[in-house]
């Protein structure tokens, strides 16, 4: 069930007309949409709320807004939370008396408790049924991509009810569709612990980005390959093994408003007197991170990009997905504007940029880079890793900076060599053999 907005009616034909609404590369989900659409006919959509009395479970997986995603003050954080709730309330309006309904939203910690369970009761009791009401949170673990449909199956999921009932239809219901003998899932002590768990969760990832970030300036100015050190580190399995490592920036839906949640439940839910200072730091900082790889490419043009063209490879926030929600892109590429380049953008899996609708998807990198100065790579989709040095160096460029670790050492080393300034993000060793200082007459020397 959606909306009949002009950003969602179309989605219900395509589902039943056994067509994927989104654009993904994981055939297994075009197979199951078409199979359940038109062949075993249990899959069906609509705009029409009176659905919901026909369900046995309802999933609620209506996202929240957050207003800004980057606040110097705890007490800017705002929450845009009334589309969640009026969905709730139609939810609540027309459920049989006995539907389990399962939140999967991301959301502020207590929201459940506080929030959902009396806007449901308050339906229900208008309608002259029970007050009970089954309601259980389960956040969702699935990663866009070519294993999208296997990332639902196969892994570990948490989750918690409002009362022991509850909890035990959900897990019956998580249990259908989840391979629980090789991911068993995880039930925690209430829907608070499962909201605020998810929360944490990408906070976490969030955190040791930004810390990873620091260490990458660090790094670059000692001569260091961070990439190396951080491998070195890994060998610490079960504590050490999970941590990042350097990168261009941090896009998509989750990462960069998460933690923003739990900062506005303590405030807003629970009146607490408690800042998430590191965490809110954190999300600055990933957030400009995108500026360091700017400050790499004005270092490779002489300290000016003013007049020259630059491609920049990748618009997706993520490596062969067709999402460019939060990309880190959006900031370079305006950062790059503001110092008057002249910018191109290619991504091979993005048709029209969203968010910067002015600004044109090339989809022929070689025409690209015939006319750039310059070429950063930006995500690692597979066509810009599976790049040589031939590919890049046979036009005129004069640099490339590998902001997502695409390029290695033996690749740099030929680039450079066929007279390119060389630089990367968290490669500081060539800085150490010198890549950054070439000039454009084959082997002088800045």
């Amino acid at each position: 069930m959606d909306l009949p907005t002009p950003t969602c009616y179309w989605k219900v034909a395509k589902i039943n007309d056994g067509q994927v609404p989104i654009s993904s590369p994981d055939r297994e989900l075009d197979r199951l949409i078409r199979v359940a659409a038109c062949e075993s006919r249990n899959l069906v959509a609509s705009t029409c709320q009176e659905v919901y009395g026909l369900a046995d479970v309802i999933v609620v997986d209506v996202p929240l807004s957050v207003k800004e995603r980057v606040v110097e003050d705890h007490q800017e954080v705002h929450i845009e939370s009334r589309g969640f709730e009026r969905a709730v309330r139609a939810v609540g309006r027309h459920m049989t008396e006995d539907a389990l309904v399962l939140v999967e939203t991301t959301v502020p910690a207590g929201t459940c408790e506080r929030v959902a369970l009396p806007i449901l009761q308050e339906q229900r009791r208008k309608r002259g049924l029970s007050s009970r009401v089954y309601l259980a949170h389960a956040y969702e673990r699935v990663m866009p991509g070519p294993r999208y449909v296997e990332s639902i199956r196969k892994f570990w999921r948490s989750f918690a009810g409002i009362d022991e009932r509850s909890a035990d239809r959900a897990r019956a219901f998580l249990e259908a569709f989840i391979e629980t003998e090789d991911f068993p899932l995880c039930q925690l002590a209430d829907t608070t612990s499962s909201e605020l768990a998810k929360l944490l969760e990408n906070t976490y990832r969030a955190v040791n980005i930004a810390l990873i970030h620091e260490w990458t300036l660090l790094a670059e100015k000692m001569n260091v390959n961070l990439f190396d050190v951080i491998d070195g580190i890994r060998v610490r399995k079960g504590t050490h093994d999970n941590i990042r490592f350097p990168g261009f920036g941090v896009g998509g839906y989750c990462l960069t408003k998460d933690s923003l949640l739990a900062q506005w439940a303590s405030q807003n839910l629970y009146h607490a007197d408690v800042n998430l200072e590191l965490t809110l730091h954190s999300l600055r900082v990933n957030y400009h991170m995108p500026r360091h790889t700017c400050d790499l490419m004005t270092e490779a043009a002489d300290g000016s990009l003013a007049g020259k063209t630059v491609t920049v490879c990748g618009v997706a926030y993520l490596a062969n997905v067709a999402d460019s929600r939060n990309s880190p892109t959006e900031y370079l590429v305006r950062q790059l504007q503001e110092v008057g380049a002249n910018v191109l953008v290619h991504d091979p899996c993005i048709t029209v940029w969203q968010e910067m609708p002015s600004v044109e998807v090339k989809k022929d990198l070689d025409e690209c880079l015939r006319c750039s100065h310059g070429v950063v790579l930006a995500v690692p989709h597979t066509e810009y890793v599976e790049l040589t040095a031939a590919d890049i160096g046979s036009h005129d460029l004069a640099f490339v900076v590998d902001a997502q670790n695409i390029i290695d050492d033996s690749m740099a080393d030929q680039l450079w060599r066929s007279g390119l300034r060389v630089l990367g993000v968290g490669k500081g060793h060539w800085r150490k053999r010198g890549y950054q200082w070439l000039t454009r007459q084959r082997g002088a020397a800045a």
